[in-house]
């Protein structure tokens, strides 16, 4: 299936309704799309490709419009194989096209693809006319690889916008945000960038002033996974800056592992006493809660809270992979507190209080240990955090 965007550039990507796991990490309850765009002017040009398994499905929506063997270039954002796992199959049928990417793409390519194609490396805001139309490249560093560039039409103001302002959700035929459920977009837009875009967040904010700072017209954003902004592009923009700027939400959320009930019991009392002073508390238990939906909820908690058990004499595996989340995506700074439980010898709630302490966050106090269920000085302890996480976020 292709779709018209503007005269002569044409929505020809596929839907992904396969995949469980996107990276192999990510839930996809509604799919994914692998977006890629054809030019037809006096040269042709097709805006990335999709990944691999879906190369047939993406070439034959390439000759509903024209012939792929007369594609003049292979423009590529980013090198990821979601957006160029099928650049082996277009080569065999085309190995004359230019590949257009930036100089770090290249040398990516040839560590991916064994292709004999030409290639021309662009610099930052150089210019490639194709006839009545002009692609202009601006690079995008680490948005969210350091090769990432996007492409803009002049004359039809279309920014192909790579991974920024994405979404997963399969488009079943509906490409548009004047044709989509766009609160289920939301959700989905908001769960994308927090898995995939959270340790980028600066370079996410850099690429909205960089775009805005050009003084370009955009009438369309048309990025590589979701759909395509033609109705308000801006509503995306501004939905990114807002998922990726400084202020954190006045919420606090409770992540925890248990493994017979005592961290379980902790947390619903830190719960209770949350409540009562009118916070905005929300809960996960890691055994249960899906990672993605976790990681969306946490990212720019005002507060986040950690709970553990001691299991063999470390944080609770589930509740350790989190908390290398948290570190490794290089969360934005604000504070946690930390509780948990054990049942002879502790260790846990120590662990987690070094590594956190080390990746420059702030620890709350009380830090709160139980050996076995809460008693009074655990419950008083509770009580004083309760306060103290809600004097935070007033």
């Amino acid at each position: 299936m292709h779709r018209e965007i503007a005269k002569g550039v044409y929505y020809v990507g596929v839907d992904d309704n396969l995949t469980d796991l996107f990276e192999n990490l990510w839930k996809l309850p509604f799919g994914v799309s692998y977006n890629s765009y054809l030019i037809v002017d006096e040269k042709i040009a097709v805006i990335e490709t999709v990944k691999g398994p879906w190369s047939e499905e993406w070439l034959n929506n390439i000759r509903e419009v024209v012939d792929p063997s007369k594609i003049d270039y292979i423009i590529l954002n980013h090198m990821e194989p979601d957006h160029t796992g099928a650049l082996p199959d277009i080569s065999e049928i085309v190995p004359n096209a230019t590949i257009v990417y930036t100089p770090f793409a290249s040398k990516i390519r040839h560590s991916f693809y064994d292709i004999p194609n030409p290639e021309k490396k662009v610099a930052d805001l150089e210019e490639l006319s194709l006839g009545s139309k002009t692609l202009k490249f601006v690079h995008a560093k680490f948005l969210h690889w350091p090769e990432t560039m996007m492409t803009y039409i002049v004359e039809d103001e279309i920014l192909f916008s790579c991974d920024a302002f994405g979404a997963f959700g399969s488009l079943n035929g509906k490409l548009f945000d004047d044709e989509v459920n766009m609160d289920l977009v939301e959700k989905e837009s908001m769960r994308y960038v927090s898995t995939i875009i959270t340790s980028y967040f600066k370079f996410v904010q850099a690429g909205i002033k960089k775009v805005k700072d050009l003084g370009i017209g955009i009438k369309v954003i048309a990025p590589s996974h979701g759909p395509v902004y033609r109705k308000d592009p801006m509503w995306v923009v501004d939905k990114y800056d807002e998922w990726s700027g400084p202020d954190m939400v006045k919420k606090c959320v409770i992540v925890y592992g248990t493994m017979y009930g005592f961290t379980h019991r902790t947390a619903i009392m830190l719960k209770k006493e949350l409540l009562g002073h009118g916070v905005d508390v929300r809960l996960h238990n890691l055994s249960y809660s899906e990672l993605s939906q976790v990681i969306t909820d946490t990212v720019r908690a005002g507060v986040l809270v950690i709970g553990t058990p001691t299991y063999d004499a470390f944080p609770y595996p589930k509740v350790w992979g989190f908390v290398n989340e948290v570190v490794g995506k290089r969360y934005p700074k604000r504070p946690i507190a930390l509780f948990g439980t054990h049942g002879w010898g502790g260790g846990g709630v120590k662990k987690l209080r070094t590594q956190l302490e080390n990746a420059k966050f702030e620890i709350m106090e009380p830090v709160i240990r139980c050996h076995g269920r809460p008693k009074a000085e655990e419950i008083q302890q509770i009580k004083d955090l309760a306060k103290s996480i809600a004097d935070h976020l007033k």
